[in-house]
């Protein structure tokens, strides 16, 4: 017990848990009070922000976790040029692909889109040194935030999306100044002789994009696929049966890949993703048991039965969720790991499995929302699976060499 409360995947589980827990409070609060449109609304802004500012860095905040980078004006001009292009790219997909945005709802998505984008490259560089404790304070605040924009709805009797959104955004801003602010203080070395270069970049951001953008998919394709109010309906399905998968997933994926960049050998690679296994496996194990007894308990006496969310569903989620753990893993280990050629392949398969989730997700409509989401799991599922080919691949012992004569 004591090694295992030593895991730095249960700790950084425990700390993503807890801003999680703040996360899926807010949005029960906020599915309890607003609008179901609204809450739709809502749900469906969160995810293109959400998508928009993990995308913005292009790769830098994973150059980050292979290599520290030295910080000045010029990698933060880098940062916000990228995540500028990123704002605007994303401000354009809002306007049409989905006409349900309004300007101030555009302009909240830019603005934390470029935030957001600076945020992620601070936390990054803090978590590269292993300052786990600073780089999950800094991207984990915003969910904090978002808890305090809930209760600022409740208490002044607010009916419309937007309030909630605009202090997201302000907590993302914040928190970028925080982080930058920190780094520029401790700031040492030559910003040139460790510029990071564009491909690396751009190879790496190919490499986690698939994952940002399955992470969302459910809610970008449930608007085109199946009326609002299923969005409305998957974000409170999310917030109770999904948050546990998401908190791991990414627990696993903050902690395990700067501990594998850090192994000295393979061995020691095998004993620490087995023990992280073993970690991951009795969570979910428990976790899904707490899920399937509690979701009745929240739906009927904290949503005063505003919204029905039956055993099919559960199952749905905690099926996907199992597939998003299984593809963390391979994902931190090429992160740490990977080559130029493997990191190339598997961008090439994360965006097949983007396409499988997409075709399978709208095939799965016809069966509504659990369709939708066994559909997005189909696509988590190809990429774990692809990945664990060149995992395996970087945990093979090595083979011994016969002596001369022997």
């Amino acid at each position: 017990m004591r090694e295992l409360l030593r895991s730095p995947t249960l700790q950084s589980v425990i700390v993503h848990g807890a801003a999680g827990a703040g996360f899926a409070g807010a949005n029960l609060i906020l599915a309890r009070v607003l609008p179901e449109v609204e809450y739709g609304l809502f749900t469906l802004v969160t995810a293109l922000m959400n998508l928009a500012f993990s995308l913005a860095p292009l790769g830098l905040d994973s150059v980050a976790l292979r290599r520290e980078l030295s910080v000045g004006p010029r990698l933060l001009g880098r940062v916000l040029l990228s995540a500028a292009l990123v704002a605007l790219a994303f401000v354009l997909i809002g306007c049409i692909g989905y006409p349900e945005l309004d300007a101030p709802l555009l302009a909240l998505l830019g603005i934390s889109t470029v935030a957001g984008g600076a945020l992620v490259v601070a936390s990054a560089q803090f978590q590269s040194q292993q300052r786990f404790g600073l780089s999950l304070a800094l991207i984990q605040s915003p969910n904090l935030i978002l808890l305090l924009a809930a209760l600022v709805v409740v208490a002044v009797g607010g009916q419309a999306a937007g309030l909630p959104l605009a202090l997201s955004s302000a907590g993302l801003v914040l928190a970028g100044l925080f982080g930058w602010q920190r780094l520029f203080r401790e700031r040492s070395g030559s910003e040139q002789a460790t510029a990071p270069a564009w491909g690396e970049a751009f190879a790496l951001a190919g490499l986690s994009a698939s994952g940002l953008v399955l992470v969302q998919l459910d809610r970008l394709m449930i608007p085109h696929v199946l009326p609002l109010r299923e969005l409305a309906t998957y974000g409170v399905l999310a917030a109770i049966a999904g948050s546990l998968f998401r908190v791991l997933q990414m627990g696993v994926a903050y902690s395990l890949a700067p501990r594998l960049r850090a192994a000295p050998d393979v061995r020691t690679r095998r004993r620490l993703i087995a023990h992280e296994a073993q970690v991951a496996s009795a969570i979910v194990v428990i976790g899904s048991v707490v899920i399937w007894l509690m979701t009745p308990l929240v739906e009927r006496w904290f949503l005063a039965g505003r919204y029905h969310l039956p055993g099919a569903l559960v199952l749905a989620a905690i099926a996907a969720g199992i597939a998003k753990i299984m593809s963390a893993f391979t994902r931190s280990t090429l992160t740490a790991l990977g080559d130029a050629r493997e990191l190339q392949i598997m961008n090439l398969l994360g965006s097949l499995a983007v396409a499988i989730a997409v075709v399978a997700s709208i095939a799965g409509a016809r069966f509504g929302l659990a369709g939708v989401i066994y559909g997005v799991g189909l696509g988590w599922l190809v990429r774990a699976l692809g990945g664990l080919w060149f995992t395996l691949r970087h945990l093979r012992l090595p083979v011994p060499v016969p002596l001369p004569g022997a």
